[in-house]
């Protein structure tokens, strides 16, 4: 995951693993690894470091499209194989994903949309400051998909 103090990154944490509960799916501590969002060679690091133990993931989720890439990187020193020995998945969906071979599968964000909420909810709070309140707005985005991960 990303850095420790972004509040995307709690968030996001959340959501994992409340959709692993309610999979039934237990993750060890050690599959946790902070990293630094839109870094390759800090994804790179924390890849290895999943790597080096006893029991590896079967599929790793990086914070960022652009992190995936380093991840891609060391899988690929390693000798492992996309998504043959590992999947791997991202988040963004940029240009980059689906170039890559096997292409990424990657959570791509409306950013059109949230950028216009966002642009529209600040006109109101300028506009309207004594009875705009904050609210929290959902964006619907969408999986793309790729090659990168391996369905059993």
């Amino acid at each position: 995951h990303g850095e420790n103090h972004s509040a995307v990154t709690q968030k996001r944490l959340v959501g994992f693993y409340r959709a692993c509960a309610a999979h039934g799916i237990t993750v060890p501590d050690t599959y946790i690894v902070p990293s630094t969002y839109r870094d390759a060679k800090s994804c790179a690091v924390a890849t290895r470091q999943l790597l080096a133990l006893p029991q590896r993931p079967t599929c790793i989720i990086f914070p960022d499209d652009f992190s995936a890439l380093g991840g891609y990187n060391a899988l690929s020193e390693a000798g492992l194989s996309i998504p043959e020995d590992i999947s791997v998945m991202g988040y963004d969906g940029i240009y980059l994903s689906r170039v890559v071979k096997p292409s990424l599968v990657t959570y791509q964000q409306n950013t059109k949309s949230l950028g216009r909420l966002a642009a529209d909810k600040l006109i109101e709070l300028i506009e309207h400051p004594r009875v705009t309140l904050p609210e929290q707005i959902r964006v619907s985005g969408k999986l793309l998909d790729g090659g990168s991960v391996r369905i059993l």
